[in-house]
């Protein structure tokens, strides 16, 4: 398991080259992209109304894509891609970390880089309360971070009110305290302890120091004024599994604030599925969201279980749309700056396979086209896995991941920068 020591010196800065003239600005490496945005759907996709029926940019979209038509110059969709993770609806949760959950994710790894920017490092949101499984980000230890269901907690996560601002700044003194006494009781045992002892210790002072820096930091940003937004604070949260849709569309627009406030620049969007029926175009569905994705090929609830994932993506388009039409402080717009990833940890609900992910990437500044298929020729072979494509998202972040739970070539030559 990666230890947070490790982790720290891994997430270490890079430093750019200077710029020399007789290069020409021609050649100018385009500006990283500043801001990460991943969203898993639990329960997957329906597979043939998600993929293309052929590659490249003149694609005819497939029924789950449809609504993204406006937005089709600024996304691509892959197919083949995986982190040849055994299969089981448990393993859903490697989504963004690879075969298996031994270590950060990467939301996790580029929060790590890029995290000290914004008053939150990082943001983990749901819809309601996520099951068991239903987990999406985690620490370098592995550990899984908490998630955020209500769209009122969210808003005053983003934009303090001063009574949270008091609260914060006592809890804040408080673990300061605390801090010292561990801190004091540490070092008396520091002398007496023998080789292996002294190296826990050495772990434990690296952990403390990092506690020490997060409290700091949230100090500094709690004494900055908080964002002044145009919107009013949610008065209700639809956290009834029934109404995770509606859940979704409000969590996706203070998402967009998020981004537009700078309060954060990585968020991780878990889209939960589990026995809610939903009732779409004025009819209750047939069954539960769970039971259509274990569809056993019957026609009518393939096409229910299709429907939820074009309701998913018509408020993806949404988001897209805000984030298209609101620029940042460089003036440019926020779907140009920011790195979007879309799909699911779950290749095929109905067997609990976790192979052939349904995956969509928009925005980053990427030259994007239609559809790229990634060949297989059988479930160990040596074609680019997603963590290929995460060295790529992480690269255009200004991200420098050398490797990726097992994957080490990038897919550069796949998803270009514009």
């Amino acid at each position: 398991m990666t230890t947070r020591r490790t982790f720290l010196r891994a997430a270490g800065a890079s430093i750019a080259l200077p710029m020399l003239a007789s290069l020409g600005a021609a050649r100018a490496t385009p500006t990283p992209a500043k801001r990460l945005v991943c969203i898993g759907a639990f329960l997957g996709f329906h597979g043939p109304d998600f993929f293309p029926a052929t590659t490249g940019r003149d694609i005819e979209l497939p029924r789950i894509l449809a609504p993204l038509a406006r937005h089709r110059s600024r996304w691509t969709v892959f197919s083949g891609l995986d982190h040849r993770a055994p299969h089981g609806h448990h393993n859903w949760r490697n989504f963004l970390t690879g075969p298996s959950v031994a270590g950060a994710s990467f939301d996790q790894l580029v929060a790590g880089q890029v995290g000290d920017r914004t008053r939150l490092a990082s943001l983990q949101v749901t819809c309601g309360n996520a099951s068991d499984d239903g987990q999406i980000s985690f620490t370098p230890e592995a550990l899984a971070l908490p998630l955020i269901g209500r769209p009122t907690v969210l808003f005053e996560t983003l934009f303090i009110p001063a009574a949270t601002r008091a609260r914060m700044r006592g809890h804040l003194a408080s673990g300061g305290s605390v801090l010292d006494q561990v801190r004091h009781d540490a070092k008396r045992l520091e002398h007496q302890a023998g080789a292996e002892d002294a190296a826990v210790l050495d772990e434990f002072f690296t952990a403390v120091r990092g506690v020490e820096q997060d409290l700091q930091k949230r100090q500094a940003w709690l004494d900055r004024p908080a964002p002044v937004v145009d919107i009013a604070a949610p008065t209700f949260d639809p956290v009834a599994p029934a109404l995770s849709l509606e859940c979704e569309s409000m969590m996706y627009d203070l998402i967009a604030l998020a981004l537009r406030t700078d309060t954060t620049r990585v968020v991780s969007f878990l889209l939960p599925g589990e026995g809610q029926v939903f009732t779409l175009d004025g009819e209750p569905m047939m069954t539960s969201y769970h039971g259509l994705s274990h569809h056993g090929y019957d026609p009518a609830r393939m096409d229910g279980y299709a429907r939820i994932g074009v309701e998913h993506t018509r408020r993806l388009a949404t988001f897209l749309d805000a984030l298209a039409t609101t620029n940042d402080a460089s003036g440019q717009p926020l779907l140009d700056t920011t790195v979007v990833l879309f799909g699911s940890g779950m290749g095929d609900a109905h067997r609990h396979a976790n192979d052939k992910l349904p995956i969509l990437v928009a925005g980053g500044g990427f030259d994007h086209g239609g559809h790229v298929a990634i060949p297989r020729s059988g479930p160990d072979d040596d074609a680019p896995r997603l963590g290929d494509l995460f060295l790529t998202l992480g690269r255009r972040l200004g991200v420098d991941l050398p490797h990726f739970a097992g994957a080490t070539r990038s897919l550069d030559d796949r998803l270009r920068w514009a």
